[in-house]
C-alpha cells in the first residue's frame, strides 16, 4: 500500500532582524522615490523661474524704452503749448504759425504709457509667484507692478484731457483751415508753408473765448509734467528691478 506524506506547512519564523531589514529596504525605495521626484520638481520650477524672470527682464527694458520716448514726446506737446500760449499772448499776428502748432498738437494727439507685463500676468494667472523664494524680489515686483497698475487710470485721464482740447479748438480754429493743413502735412511740397505764410483769420479773439481754448491747453500741459514725473519713477523702478533679477538669477544682457 502506498503511503502519502503530507508536506511540512510550517514555514520557520523570521527573526526581528529579517523583518527590520526588510521594513528598512522598502523604506528606503520609498524615501528615494520621494526624494527623486522632489529634485525633479525642484529643478524643473527653477528652471520654469528662470525663464520667468529672463522674460520679465526682457519686458523692464521695453518698458524703459516705452518711459523714454513718452517723455520724449510729452517734453515735446509742453513745449509747443508753451509756443501757442506766447504767440496768443505777444503776437496775436502770427496766425498761421499758432494754427500750425495748434493742428500738429491735434494730430500727434498723445503718445499713451503701454506697459509690457505679459510675464508677470502669466506668473499670477499660473500661480507660478509662489516659486519666487527670495522676499526681496517678490516684494520688489510686486511694487513696479503695482505702480504700473495705476497707468491704466493716468491714461484714460490723459485721453480726456486730448478729447477736451480737441472739443474746444473750434473756438478759434477754421475747420477749413485745419483741414488743409492735414493734407498738407500728408503731401510733399511747399504747400503747408503757404498756409502758414497766409496767416488764416483766427474765428474769434475775444479774450474770454481765447481763456477758454486756453485753459484746456494749460490743464493738458500741466497733467503732462505730472506724468513726466510719475514715467520718471516708474522708469527708476524698471531699472532696478531689471537689475535686481540679473543679480538674483545670473541673467546677462
Amino acid at each position: 500500500m502506498e503511503v502519502h506524506h503530507h508536506p511540512d506547512l510550517h514555514h520557520k519564523r523570521k527573526n526581528f532582524k529579517e523583518y527590520f531589514l526588510e521594513f528598512l529596504m522598502i523604506f528606503l525605495a520609498v524615501t528615494m522615490g520621494f526624494i527623486a521626484e522632489n529634485l525633479r520638481e525642484h529643478i524643473s520650477d527653477k528652471e520654469q523661474v528662470q525663464r520667468y524672470m529672463q522674460s520679465m527682464v526682457n519686458n523692464l527694458k521695453s518698458d524703459g524704452e516705452m518711459y523714454r520716448s513718452y517723455d520724449s514726446m510729452s517734453v515735446s506737446y509742453c513745449t509747443t503749448i508753451d509756443s501757442i500760449f506766447t504767440l496768443l499772448n505777444n503776437n496775436i499776428k502770427s496766425t498761421g504759425q499758432i494754427y500750425y502748432l495748434a493742428r500738429t498738437l491735434t494730430m500727434l494727439g498723445s503718445f499713451i504709457p503701454s506697459v509690457h507685463a505679459s510675464s508677470y500676468l502669466q506668473m499670477t494667472g499660473t500661480g507660478a509667484v509662489r516659486l519666487i523664494k527670495h522676499q526681496p524680489v517678490a516684494d520688489s515686483i510686486a511694487s513696479y507692478y503695482q505702480l504700473i497698475k495705476s497707468f491704466d487710470d493716468w491714461t484714460a485721464i490723459q485721453r480726456r484731457r486730448v478729447d477736451n482740447l480737441i472739443a474746444v479748438n473750434n473756438k478759434l480754429f477754421s475747420a477749413g483751415v485745419f483741414f488743409s493743413m492735414y493734407k498738407a502735412m500728408q503731401s510733399s511740397g511747399d504747400s503747408l508753408q503757404n498756409i502758414i505764410k497766409t496767416n488764416p483769420h483766427l474765428e474769434t479773439t475775444d479774450a474770454p473765448s481765447v481763456n477758454m481754448v486756453m485753459m484746456e491747453y494749460q490743464y493738458y500741459y500741466g497733467f503732462l509734467k505730472l506724468m513726466i514725473q510719475r514715467t520718471d519713477q516708474a522708469w527708476a523702478q524698471a531699472n532696478n528691478l531689471a537689475a535686481l533679477l540679473k543679480k538674483e538669477y545670473n541673467i546677462k544682457g
